[in-house]
């Protein structure tokens, strides 16, 4: 298992915005965080990257989060909040090349992996740019990019690996990433989402469109004012009525060639 989450509970303010989750994040899937605004989705994905203080345990492959250093954390998680900003004048080379720091690669290494993300996601005319001045869409690209290069250095899980910890691969965790993407990049994030469980780590994202999340997630997590609504496999969760219920609207759920897509009234 990659990341164990026990009797979760977060209160700010006075007001209780995560309370009692728990659940199991398994190498080889995808899992979709989705509930309506302040549901605690954000709060529960910057939880797992241990940015903020819960009540309960979380493990990271058997271990207690907190035992692992900085550098060890981010061998085995990599993170893409909401918003990212730079204050300082870097190229986008020059951030994706610090996905690389907490690995034993050489400078050789580090310059091969760069080049190889840089043509992989198609950012070849933003590699010598200011991060700073690229637009919304195009920082959200490259940061995107730059987690994935950090995952991509993460040990996937080996039948013959004998030690259990050892099998689990990394772990992505995605907040709202397809926000400033246009449909061809979005398109593009769901692919190497799905590479990425299919190498045997787990990949958690947080969305708001719900047929994205019908068409990519394995697994869903049904936040609901803090608390876990439903969680399980992605057709058994997105109901008609667990969706109508959770999102206040009136909600049904087509099937078109197999497929599942909701419309809304």
């Amino acid at each position: 298992m990659v990341m164990t989450l026990n009797q979760l509970s977060l209160k700010r303010n006075g007001k209780q915005v995560l309370e009692n989750i728990s659940g199991e994040l398994a190498g080889g899937k995808i899992i979709a965080l989705l509930g309506p605004n302040g549901a605690g989705k954000s709060t529960l994905i910057q939880s797992m990257a241990r940015l903020l203080k819960c009540d309960g345990d979380i493990e990271l492959k058997g271990q207690a989060i907190g035992c692992y250093s900085a550098e060890q954390l981010a061998q085995n998680l990599a993170y893409l909040p909401q918003h990212s900003q730079l204050q300082f004048p870097l190229e986008v080379e020059e951030v994706l090349s610090l996905a690389t720091l907490p690995f034993a690669l050489t400078k050789l290494q580090q310059r091969q992996q760069v080049k190889q993300v840089i043509q992989d996601w198609g950012i070849e005319s933003l590699a010598h740019k200011d991060f700073r001045q690229l637009s919304g869409g195009e920082q959200q690209r490259c940061q995107i990019a730059r987690t994935y290069l950090q995952l991509s250095n993460m040990k996937p899980p080996s039948a013959k690996t004998p030690d259990q910890n050892e099998k689990s691969g990394g772990l992505w965790l995605l907040d709202e990433p397809a926000s400033s993407l246009d449909l061809e990049h979005q398109q593009q994030l769901q692919k190497v989402c799905r590479q990425a469980a299919n190498e045997g780590h787990c990949v958690v994202i947080v969305l708001h469109d719900l047929n994205q999340a019908l068409h990519l997630a394995d697994d869903v997590w049904l936040l609901q004012e803090g608390k876990l609504k439903a969680q399980g496999n992605v057709t058994e969760v997105m109901t008609e009525e667990l969706i109508s219920e959770v999102f206040k609207v009136t909600a049904r759920r087509i099937e078109d060639s197999g497929k599942y897509f909701f419309i809304y009234s």
